[in-house]
This record gives C-alpha cells, structure tokens and sequence, in this order.
C-alpha cells in the first residue's frame, strides 16, 4: 500500500512539474563568470567574439578591456598599457591580427605585444569599427568634426560635413556590405551609406519615428538591417526596402542577424526583443527568466547562441 501511493504521490509531482514547466519554460540561459578577485566587475558596453572562442569585452566606465583566450582573462588597463580607456564602444581585429578598440575619447591599437594610442583620435568620440580586407579601417566617430575616418596605405583620411559630401557628423555604428559599400546609422540623419565614392542618405522620404539609428548589421543573406531608438526598424535589400515596428516603443541599443534568419534586437526596457520573419517576440524578465529588461549590448557567439550584458556588470549567454 505504501509503495502504491508513494508512486501515486510521485505521478501527481511529476505531472504537476510538467504542467509548470508547460506554463513557464525553464530557463535557456546562464550566467558567463569573469570577475575574480583580480578583475573586478563592470558594466559592459562592447562585446567582440572570434571565431577561434576567444572572447573581448570592453568596459563602460575607465576599467580598460577584457580578454578571454579560451582558458583564462586578461585585463588591459590604464595601468598596464597606458591607455585612459573610457567607455569602450566598439572592438575588432583586422587582417593582420591588430586589435582596435574605440572608446569615448580615442582609439587604441593591440599587436599582441604593445598597446597604442592613436593620437590623430584623440579627444574623438569613437562609436564603431569596420574593417575592409587587411589593410583598411573604417572608424565612425560622433560630435564636433565627426563622421568617418579611414586608414589606408599607412595614412588617415577624415571625413566629415566641412570636407566631404558626408551627411553627418554624428555616426552611432557603420557596417560594409559584400560589395564594400559602407552603410552608416547616425543620430540625425537616418541611415547614410557611401557608394561610388559619394555619400547619399538612403533613409530619406521613410515614414520613420525617429532619424536617430542606433545599430546598423550585416545580415548572412547579405541584405542590411538597421535600427532606430524609437524601436523600428528597415531591411535593406537588393533596391527595396521594409520598414518594421516591433511595437515596444523602447530603444533599441543593437541587432543580430542569425543564419536562421531571425532577427533579435537588445533594448532598454523589453528586453531581447526576436523577429523570425514573420511575428515578433520579447523575451523579458517575466516571461523568459532574462536577468533584465534593460539590455545593453548583444553579440553572437558560438552558432545558435547569443551573449549579452546587463546593467551592474553581469554577462549572460543565451540560446536561441
């Protein structure tokens, strides 16, 4: 009789479980460490993943970056490379193996050995990085004499509305196509791209909420994707074009476009917000165990897993 109603307990506990667990998924993310008693926390405001599972992060205060090479972190500061870190916005690697990284007010170079501050950047706001081939940089800067700086042939050549057709001086990211046109998403005039050596903004006459763009990407099938703070967003492709609202309302800070073809935005305020071609979705605090609803920068790490930060420092990863 007692193993009877032992299994009879057991059966009602089981199916009560999967009821629940029917009503509020458990959770498909989890916490990535990497603060110890060396590295102390901070909120992250870049996040540059490699192919090889190597792994930079860079700080939205002065802490500098972090580096993980698959088996432990390392901490660039100011104190070990000399280089004021301040708000890192934007990290890559080029062709040859050099790590950029821009920040509030500069831009420094990493050869593996030796940091460098680039000292034509400094006191510019650097915002985005892109890199054409090996020897080609493309730096996005905003403020007073922003707009698009390019190192080539050993030399930098700037851009901006006082010396070149460029739009505007405010540039929030930049993305080259496969075509090696440069697309833009400024702060003020949309979304600009240069083609054929001449600047034009491809956003004018849209029915936008806002003129201010504030991630730009590269999608797998080629096309380009760029949102807005006023969380719309417009899917460039071939000559055409596709205005989408996710109907939050709240900023988007960046977008990822998958190989599945899903479209997943960060935002303050609802969360991981994913469009899979036809319906949109947020992912929230209250609906998928997300840590936050204020996300503050997102990336794609290993095929069908995205990594992203929260404020207070925490840094979680997420599958699809």
């Amino acid at each position: 009789l007692f193993l009877l109603t032992a299994s009879v307990a057991c059966l009602a506990v089981l199916n009560s479980c999967k009821k629940k667990n029917e009503e509020f998924p458990p959770r498909t993310w989890y916490e990535v460490t990497y603060n110890d008693k060396w590295i102390q926390l901070r909120d992250i405001s870049a996040i540059y993943y490699e192919s090889d599972h190597s792994l930079w992060l860079g700080s939205k205060g002065t802490e500098g970056v972090l580096y993980n090479n698959g088996y432990k972190w390392i901490a660039f500061s100011h104190e070990n490379t000399g280089i004021a870190f301040d708000s890192v916005t934007a990290i890559t690697r080029d062709g040859n193996g050099k790590v950029w990284v821009g920040f509030r007010s500069g831009l420094a170079s990493y050869d593996g050995s030796a940091w460098v501050n680039v000292l034509p950047f400094a006191g510019l706001r650097v915002t985005s990085l892109v890199v054409e081939g090996i020897g080609k940089i493309r730096v996005g800067i905003k403020g007073k004499s922003g707009g698009v700086a390019t190192w080539q042939n050993s030399s930098w050549r700037f851009e901006s509305p006082a010396n070149s057709t460029i739009p505007s001086e405010n540039i929030n990211a930049l993305v080259s196509d496969n075509e090696q046109v440069l697309w833009a998403a400024t702060s003020d005039k949309g979304v600009i791209r240069l083609k054929n050596s001449l600047w034009e903004t491809v956003s004018n006459g849209m029915a936008l909420l806002s003129e201010n763009f504030t991630s730009i990407t590269k999608s797998p099938d080629r096309s380009i994707w760029a949102a807005s703070d006023a969380s719309q967003l417009i899917h460039f492709y071939t000559d055409s074009y596709a205005i989408l609202n996710t109907g939050t309302s709240k900023p988007i800070i960046s977008i990822v476009v998958t190989a599945e073809a899903n479209i997943w935005s960060s935002t303050l305020g609802a969360g991981l917000v994913q469009f899979d071609g036809n319906s949109w979705k947020s992912h929230t605090s209250s609906n998928a165990y997300l840590p936050s609803d204020d996300i503050v920068c997102l990336s794609e790490v290993n095929p069908g897993y995205l990594i992203f930060s929260v404020p207070g420092g925490k840094l979680y990863m997420i599958k699809q």
